[in-house]
């Protein structure tokens, strides 16, 4: 093929040309660009994607093992009630976050790629607006703890809040995301996981207490942020050429509040139980229950590789062939189900011994609910599979509403069950609410009846054969 040929086969635009430099700039990388390269069809902008992808999966791979490794030697150092306190407020701030973040992560994104010429007016707006939630937070924060300066809880909590007004420049994040150079933010999010790594291992060295634990983390708020701003700044130069703007502010803010509501669920999903268990069981039930959470929580990183991999596959085959669409959905959900299942009933047979050999004797009652707590993964694996397809198929209102409806339930529930059972109806809240949200909602509209039965078949055959 001659080179004007090759030429004329090559997308055009700006994200094109983004993703080629990304691609170029990877450290280490020469001789796999020049074999990638050699590829069929390795121009395509889906293929820098793909490699954009495979950063942010790697990233998420590396923080995992990192944070699990301390947080296990944390979680044993501090105790049921010292660690209970510590999740509790961690539990807060991560709401909180979501809130001062007004779920406009991917709307940004999307002004960036096409408004490329107002990036210092979009990026300084989105950093703005969570600068003022997160201050508005703190001030709430600390009106409470001076109210009882003497509650270990809400001193842990103002201490970790403390870290939120720079982790405000994460937004700086969304930048690297639009121009497809997600290794630069991979990079800053490691490092600053790294020193705060170092700083816990150094404070269980020392023997330090729980509010030095709790200063550790508002380190970690801290020094993202900090690798955000050092790393647009060598990227792009200086940050004076950010700006806030009331006009950009609303569009956001109106094109956000969709996502919000949908990150808010997610949030809620997550965390709200160990709110509410300091709130009826106190600081010990919440540490034995976070300490098996932790555990179950390692995995759900892998739905979202999955579904966010497979989302391509299905816009094609909807567009080709209604009757591929549906065999390859079924596929994925019987993938995504099973993988889920078989790490259910590893974890299942294996919790006792998981538990004592991780976190210690004083956790013992951690086993029985991380049983409970991991059979939710299922309907988890399959819920991440189903939003796909819903995007795929143009529901996004059903999307909001299924995440929303089971935030709901998940709110009632812990109401319910925590009072009775504590750590246990926690952990029965988080498995019947994703259930409802995953499968039993999609009974009640007709659409989605069709999901219904692709996810039954999945389920009750493993290896059959998918639907025509």
């Amino acid at each position: 093929m001659s080179g004007e040929a090759r030429t004329a086969t090559r997308p055009r635009g700006r994200l094109h040309v983004l993703a080629r430099r990304a691609g170029r700039r990877v450290p280490g990388q020469q001789r796999l660009q020049r074999a990638w390269e050699r590829l069929p069809g390795a121009d395509s902008l889906g293929r820098r994607v793909a490699v954009n992808s495979s950063w942010l999966i790697a990233e998420r791979i590396l923080r995992m093992a990192i944070s699990l490794a301390i947080a296990i030697q944390v979680v044993r150092y501090l105790g049921p009630t010292d660690y209970g306190i510590l999740a509790y407020g961690l539990s807060i701030v991560t709401i909180v976050d979501v809130v001062s973040t007004l779920g406009m992560r991917s709307s940004v994104v999307r002004e960036l790629v096409e408004h490329p010429r107002r990036a210092g007016e979009v990026l300084g707006t989105s950093v703005g607006l969570r600068l003022l939630g997160s201050l508005l937070t703190i001030a709430v924060i600390f009106a409470l703890w001076a109210r009882d300066p003497g509650s270990p809880s809400l001193t842990v909590l103002a201490v970790l809040a403390a870290g939120l007004p720079l982790m405000a420049f994460a937004q700086l994040d969304l930048y690297f995301q639009a121009t497809l150079e997600s290794h630069h933010a991979a990079a800053a999010r490691t490092i600053a996981l790294l020193v705060a790594s170092v700083v816990r291992v150094a404070l269980l060295v020392a023997g330090a207490p729980l509010l030095w634990f709790a200063a550790a983390g508002a380190l970690e708020f801290a020094s993202t942020g900090v690798a955000f701003i050092v790393t647009y700044y060598r990227r792009r130069g200086s940050l004076l050429g950010l700006r806030m703007s009331l006009p950009m502010s609303r569009r956001i803010v109106a094109i956000s509040w969709p996502f919000f509501l949908s990150s808010l669920a997610a949030a809620v999903y997550l965390k709200v139980d160990q709110v509410m268990l300091q709130h009826y069981s106190g600081s010990t039930e919440v540490g034995v229950y976070a300490a098996a959470a932790r555990l179950s929580e390692i995995w759900y990183f892998v739905p979202i590789a999955l579904a966010s991999s497979i989302l391509p596959m299905l816009v094609q085959r909807r567009l080709e062939d209604e009757r591929a669409y549906r065999r390859s959905l079924e596929q994925a959900f019987r993938v995504a189900v099973w993988i889920a299942i078989t790490i259910a009933l590893l974890t299942t047979l294996a919790a006792t011994p998981i538990v004592a050999l991780l976190f210690g004797d004083a956790f013992a009652r951690s086993a029985d609910i991380l049983r409970l707590h991991m059979w939710a993964a299922p309907f988890i694996f399959m819920g991440a599979v189903l939003g796909r397809a819903l995007i795929t198929e143009d529901r996004r209102a059903f999307e909001l509403s299924r995440h929303v409806a089971g935030a709901v339930l998940n709110v009632g529930l812990n109401a319910v069950l925590i009072p009775a059972f504590g750590g246990m109806g926690a952990a029965a809240a988080t498995l019947i609410s994703y259930a409802f949200a995953s499968y039993v909602i999609c009974f009640g509209y007709g659409p989605t009846r069709m999901h219904v039965g692709l996810m039954t078949r999945a389920v009750i055959r493993p290896f059959g054969a998918t639907a025509a």
